[in-house]
């Protein structure tokens, strides 16, 4: 068994972080920039740690590293070497890990959970461009290209063994099985979830069965799911894949808002953290088994499924 299958053999519900650029935001941190969060790993590490730890303390069971936009393109085209590049993505896992470790060793009371998970974030080819095709899956590169971007990146983050890879935000099926098919030469657990621009399609018009359904057959993919995207899709969507896979369900929508990639900014949220924990209840009861949050949610959000899930 994984890790990440142990862990939910032991408490049944794995409760994910919340967003990590939204909270460097709250914190006083401008992250409008190419790189996004991951911008601080060379210029304040210590800030990616304080928001780590910030949900390790809001129960989080499993945290996810800076690295959605880290890749060696990302970094060269900021001016930095590939060596530098290849450096900070490593960094990226170990910061989490090491915040891990520490907020473990310090727990007086482990009874009523199990050493958090680190998930060494896995993003589209979308978000290097940091164009807003992230949202759209259209890139206009050859396969093998976008192939071989992911494979490096791969390549260096597995040797720093994180608990299992978080491949998140994926607009396409396409892009899903290049990543899935690399995922086969590393012995690291994986989860795959795509972005949907409603309750049956991803946000490159793929129908989400489909891609669940391919999923379910790929035996190294530990669990699939859907991350940053309206919570008003996700009921449907926790159907609709459960209706062609048997795989735990992972969930982390987002709190409620739509990213204008115009302005970089995220517009018209709604949802409270009381009102996200209700929701997290229903997809608990739909059949999702890992819920978190992703863009426009933070620790409050992160406490109250927990709340809700677990105690």
């Amino acid at each position: 068994m994984t890790n990440l299958e142990i862990l939910l053999a032991k408490q049944k519900y794995i409760i994910l972080d919340g967003a990590l650029g939204t909270q460097m935001q709250k914190n006083g941190y401008d992250i409008n920039d190419s790189l996004w969060s991951a911008k601080f790993l060379a210029e304040d590490p210590k800030a990616i740690e304080e928001i780590h730890l910030q949900y390790l303390e809001a129960g989080a069971d499993c945290i996810i590293t800076s690295s959605y936009q880290a890749s060696i393109e990302g970094f060269l085209q900021k001016g930095f070497t590939k060596e530098k590049a290849k450096e900070l993505i490593v960094l990226s896992i170990n910061l989490a890990k090491k915040i891990r470790d520490e907020f473990w060793q310090n727990l007086k009371d482990k009874s009523n959970r199990g050493k958090p998970l680190v998930a060494a974030s896995i993003g589209p080819y979308g978000a290097f461009l940091a164009n807003g095709s992230e949202y759209t899956g259209e890139y206009n590169i050859p396969n093998e290209e976008l192939k071989e971007f992911h494979k490096k990146r791969l390549e260096i983050i597995a040797k720093t063994n994180p608990d299992l890879f978080a491949v998140e935000t994926i607009p396409s099926l396409n892009e899903a099985k290049i990543i899935c098919e690399l995922l086969k030469a590393f012995n690291i657990p994986a989860w795959i979830s795509f972005s949907a621009k409603n309750s049956s399609l991803t946000n490159a018009n793929d129908d989400i069965k489909e891609c669940a359904k391919y999923l379910d057959e790929q035996k190294h993919i530990t669990a699939l799911g859907i991350n940053c995207t309206a919570p008003e899709h996700i009921s449907s969507l926790i159907k609709n894949i459960k209706a062609v896979s048997s795989k735990p369900i992972v969930i982390y929508p987002n709190g409620g808002s739509k990213y204008n990639p115009l302005t970089k900014k995220w517009e018209s949220s709604s949802t409270d953290s009381k009102e996200f924990g209700k929701l997290a209840n229903l997809w608990k009861n739909d059949g999702a088994s890992i819920i978190g949050g992703c863009c426009q949610t933070g620790p409050e959000e992160i406490k109250e499924i927990r709340r809700v899930l677990l105690c």
